[in-house]
């Protein structure tokens, strides 16, 4: 009888244990996206508290369609967003209106940049562009070396993906998969008002 005890105390032991891990611990940073009123991106959001985020390194690259090279570094101060996306991408295509739109809608307070991802040529990237009239610059990385800036924070498969940057460089929020409009808006007005 007792060796039968001991499997059951064994279970319960660990239950509890799992009970215990699983309460709520102010220092943990993913929060789902219900629990957040971002209904839409339900636990493929990980929100970061101010006093538990870490400055970012610069990211930087050419940009798609032009000469210059864009930066994170020339919007120290503001709310960047940073939309990851390939031409390719059928979610992609499905969000690039509302991204333009939130663009659109938060130009006061934050600045968007792209980062095309495996596309190999440029004239793809150019034509997506044009075709879902996006205003705001993207960088061109066909093979993935500025978004290795993002190592451990964002997986190189996550396309489209969508970071915001807090006005200090510090990763604030990561969506993994499509975004709306309101969503974004809602996200990108909390991280600039502090939260």
């Amino acid at each position: 009888m007792a060796r039968r005890r001991t499997p059951l105390l064994a279970a319960l032991i660990f239950c509890l244990l799992l009970t215990a891990c699983a309460g709520t611990n102010a220092n943990q940073p993913l929060r789902t996206g219900s629990e957040q009123g971002y209904p839409d991106v339900g636990n493929r959001l990980t929100q970061i508290p101010p006093d538990q985020r870490t400055v970012l390194p610069p990211v930087s690259g050419p940009a798609l369609g032009g000469d210059r090279v864009l930066s994170t570094q020339d919007h120290l101060g503001q709310v960047v967003v940073i939309n990851v996306w390939g031409s390719w991408c059928g979610p992609c295509r499905k969000e690039a209106p509302d991204l333009q739109a939130a663009y659109t809608e938060t130009s006061d307070v934050a600045q968007f940049i792209g980062i095309t991802s495996k596309d190999y040529d440029p004239a793809q990237a150019e034509a997506f562009v044009r075709a879902f009239k996006v205003t705001y610059p993207s960088i061109y990385d066909p093979t993935g070396k500025t978004l290795l800036a993002f190592a451990g924070q964002l997986p190189p498969s996550a396309v489209p993906s969508t970071m915001i940057i807090d006005a200090q460089g510090r990763l604030a929020v990561r969506v993994l998969g499509e975004i709306s409009t309101i969503t974004l808006v809602a996200m990108i007005d909390d991280v600039a008002s502090g939260k």
